[in-house]
């Protein structure tokens, strides 16, 4: 367990609207007199921030039986979720018919007596009415309170030891954070429940997800384009505001790329772990990232396949993550609408260990040389598939040719490689498969198949 980590360790939430942002106090709160350093430029709207552009494909591990997961609802998601995940705390019924779960913060001796607590942030119809759900971890089925947040998506959710942090409403188009004092929703879930007023709200460029370390707080946005986007970090005060922090030598917002559908994230040492998932029935993914890098092609990403609608997700001080999910709601059940390929009702829980240990590697691959083409008329047309996803445009190569590939892939776990003939309007002819563990490797790949014969060099760091 890393050293940074707080008491209160929190993380964070799932997806909200698009925003911009920009820096603003506490309603009612004049700035302190005196010299003021130059404010830190926030980053632009939403319509002019540009996408981060990615260098490398990313791959995530999906191998899978393909049959009914053992302990949780519909198909399983890959072996290496399945291996280390279990199910965990559960929202109660009551709860799921009106409101959907969305973030997950661990909060460490919420009482003082040496119990810990899960907190799950819940939407309403409309984004009305939130919640904040207390949950027991160490008793299945005991909801310790609820408590009442008014308008707010609650998609993302994280805490530290004075303060609770939920995304707020919208301000125009643009995305808030809202503080709430600790101490007040510790009284409020003493009595069972009630309601919580603000007591400071900061417009962002992105609150879908958030999650806190120490002194720090991290908040993004949800790119609704299947895109890469951008996390911001920002200063808690001991006032609970927040101010956004400088990138070193600018006077520009310190920002990291997230993967593609980010929904949740948890920071914990020099890692990052994000959650990723768009839709009922397309599976989620889970992250693990060097968080020194703010490239997320440079920090070594490992990922897997997960179960469909994952949300928030946190990490405990003592080295649990807990992974929310939000299929179990009246809105994914079944009950209104189509079944998410998973209903999972809650929470499931992992070591943290077992997720930051998983081998991975970066393929480089360098040139196709078509020994004999299958054609008899014409060109070949190749797809390069690496772990069940098409690499890259269609590739026209005669007999004797050479074309330069040059793509860049990061794997986690084993990468395979097919290739397959375009045959349109037939079906395209499949002219084998090569698997490259994650070891320091180079060297030719040969598919041999329907007549065909194909070489294609690679490097594996």
């Amino acid at each position: 367990m890393s050293k940074h980590l707080s008491k209160a360790t929190a993380a964070v939430g799932s997806a909200a609207l698009l925003a911009v942002s920009a820096v603003i106090s506490a309603p009612g709160t004049a700035n302190a007199a005196g010299p003021q350093r130059p404010m830190t430029k926030g980053p632009r709207s939403a319509a002019q921030l540009k996408a981060p552009v990615a260098s490398t494909a990313i791959r995530c591990e999906k191998d899978s039986s393909g049959r009914t997961a053992r302990l949780y609802d519909g198909p399983s998601a890959s072996y290496l979720y399945d291996r280390r995940f279990s199910p965990g705390p559960t929202v109660p019924h009551s709860e799921l018919r009106h409101h959907t779960p969305q973030g997950v913060a661990w909060w460490d001796d919420w009482n003082g007596k040496g119990d810990d607590l899960l907190l799950v942030s819940a939407h309403n119809a409309g984004d009305t009415n939130g919640h904040v759900i207390g949950l027991d971890p160490r008793t299945p089925g005991k909801v310790v309170g609820i408590v009442a947040l008014g308008p707010t998506h609650a998609g993302a959710i994280g805490l530290n030891g004075k303060w609770l942090f939920v995304d707020g409403p919208k301000n125009g188009k643009r995305h808030t954070i809202n503080s709430y004092r600790l101490d007040a929703l510790r009284a409020e879930l003493r009595a069972g429940g009630g309601s919580l007023d603000r007591d400071a709200q900061k417009t962002v460029h992105g609150a879908s997800f958030l999650t806190v370390d120490g002194s720090h707080l991290y908040a993004g946005r949800f790119n609704f384009h299947g895109k890469r986007d951008w996390m911001y970090r920002y200063t808690i005060a001991s006032n609970g505001r927040l101010t956004l922090d400088p990138k070193p030598g600018t006077r520009r917002g310190l920002r990291w790329e997230t993967p593609a559908s980010t929904q949740g994230v948890a920071k914990v040492g020099n890692r990052f772990l994000f959650s990723t998932s768009s839709g009922r029935k397309k599976r989620s993914n889970l992250y693990v990232t060097n968080a020194s890098q703010t490239n997320l092609d440079k920090a070594s990403p490992r990922c897997f396949r997960a179960p469909t609608m994952a949300q928030g997700i946190a990490v405990t001080p003592g080295g649990r993550v807990y992974l929310n999910f939000e299929s179990g709601s009246y809105e994914f059940d079944g009950s209104s609408g189509a079944r998410a390929r998973n209903v999972i009702p809650g929470t499931h829980t992992a070591k943290l260990s077992t997720l930051t240990g998983i081998p991975g590697g970066t393929l480089r691959l360098g040139t196709l040389h078509s020994k004999k083409q299958q054609d008899t008329l014409g060109e070949d047309e190749i797809a390069i598939h690496v772990e069940g996803q098409k690499l890259g445009p269609t590739i026209d190569i005669e007999q004797g040719q050479r074309k330069r590939i040059r793509k860049t892939i990061q794997f986690t776990g084993n990468a395979r490689i097919r290739l397959y003939e375009k045959d349109f309007p037939d079906s395209d002819d499949y002219l084998g498969q090569r698997k490259l563990t994650p070891r320091k490797d180079r060297g030719i790949l040969s598919f041999k198949r329907r007549g065909a014969h194909y070489r294609l060099s690679y490097s594996v760091r």
